[in-house]
């Protein structure tokens, strides 16, 4: 058997793995989605009043994507969210046009529908819902291109519309785009559209994701996405045991728990390694010695840029002091931590004591570029890992 088949006779036993854990993926499945009714509500709630739009943020794969997609999804087969859904995903050249061109692109799909609504804003409305038609000739383009879509053209346009113009990723565009979706989002409200706008983006405040736009505040309600609970966690194991007649064993279950650390995506990536390997061999109990089998896997498939960061502040060509005192400051987890704590936690962990000099030399080298800067400092002697996923990144990597 060469490589190709033997991989071919592998992926089609553990193919269904990827029906209940998606690491790479978010969830769409509202019946999948654990620990988030509270959020869900939220996001109804406001999404279904008069001029209230939405925002979901927090860290990077604390599960926005997933809460958003399971919420829309739910919300429309249960009639709550009425109407079209678009969905966008920026990139950093994301602009505004970029972003509710879909949104015109389905008025002129729908002339007689619109008919009416069209005629009464003809003056600012004809060009701009032209500018996204395919049946323009080259000369024609050229010149509409030169009007500039505002914010409260699109607005005036588009209010006609029920539904919902969903837009992921919203972090990593410009801020003058920011700005513009934040202005855009006022003139719905103010306006009394039917057409609502759920943003999701890595922040740790709102009010960066809207460049600090603060008139949008009161329209814009702010969902904070924090941590998922342990009890929600054994939520998702449990729906994959029971989905793939699989088991894990109590402790293991509680290992992948406590490294996951609250972040759903870890727990998604621990199952999926160790439930394809079980399907593989056709074994229905995941034990300890199949986890630990399957947490190089882990290691090797984590997202790109926790292992790059780590690789980069943990390399060292003569000693392992860095892996050393990385695993000893990602016991804190995620909360700020001083010098002397840190100190102790590599006592305790290797035995070796550093002094005061030994710790400035490397949190100096841990907080800049060149080393990841995979420790930041949130104060006088207080240091904190930047990346609130690394902690269970260097755990993983460390067992």
């Amino acid at each position: 058997m060469n490589i190709f088949q033997d991989y071919a006779a592998q992926q089609s036993k553990s193919s269904p793995v990827n029906n209940f854990f998606t690491p790479s993926t978010p969830i769409t499945t509202p019946e999948h989605l654990k620990g988030r009714d509270v959020e869900v509500r939220s996001i109804l709630d406001n999404l279904t009043v008069p001029g209230r739009h939405c925002m979901i943020y927090g860290d990077r794969g604390i599960g926005k994507s997933s809460l958003a997609n399971a919420t829309v999804n739910g919300g429309k087969e249960y009639n709550i969210i009425k109407g079209e859904i678009f969905s966008v995903s920026c990139d950093s050249d994301t602009k505004f046009k970029d972003l509710v061109a879909k949104c015109a692109v389905y008025v002129n799909m729908h002339p007689d529908k619109y008919k009416e609504e069209r005629t009464i804003k003809a003056g600012i409305g004809v060009k701009f819902l032209n500018f996204f038609s395919a049946d323009l000739s080259q000369d024609e383009k050229i010149i509409i291109e030169k009007e500039e879509i505002t914010p409260r053209k699109a607005a005036d346009v588009l209010s006609m519309i029920q539904g919902l113009l969903f837009i992921d990723e919203f972090d990593v565009v410009d801020e003058f785009t920011k700005r513009a979706v934040a202005e855009f989002i006022k003139h719905l409200s103010d306006s009394g559209s039917k057409l609502k706008v759920l943003l999701v983006g890595i922040s740790k405040d709102g009010q960066s994701l809207t460049a600090g736009h603060e008139s949008v505040n009161r329209c814009l309600h702010e969902v904070r996405l924090g941590a998922v609970a342990n009890n929600h966690l054994e939520e998702i194991i449990k729906l994959g045991e029971e989905g793939l007649n699989i088991i894990f064993k109590s402790g293991v279950k509680d290992n992948i728990v406590d490294i996951s650390n609250g972040f759903p995506y870890f727990t998604h990536l621990l199952c999926k390694e160790a439930a394809e390997i079980a399907l593989q061999e056709d074994r229905s109990e995941v034990d300890d010695i199949l986890f630990h089998r399957s947490i190089e896997k882990s290691v090797q498939n984590a997202e790109g840029r926790l292992i790059r960061e780590y690789e980069i502040a943990s390399r060292s060509s003569i000693t392992n002091v860095y892996k050393e005192i990385l695993l000893s400051a990602s016991k804190f987890r995620n909360r700020e931590f001083k010098v002397q704590e840190w100190i102790r936690q590599i006592e305790d962990d290797t035995g070796k004591r550093y002094n005061n000099q030994h710790m400035s030399n490397y949190t100096g080298r841990l907080t800049k570029p060149e080393r990841g800067a995979i420790i930041k400092k949130v104060g006088r002697g207080v240091y904190k890992i930047t990346d609130p996923r690394m902690p269970s990144f260097i755990r993983l990597a460390n067992m």
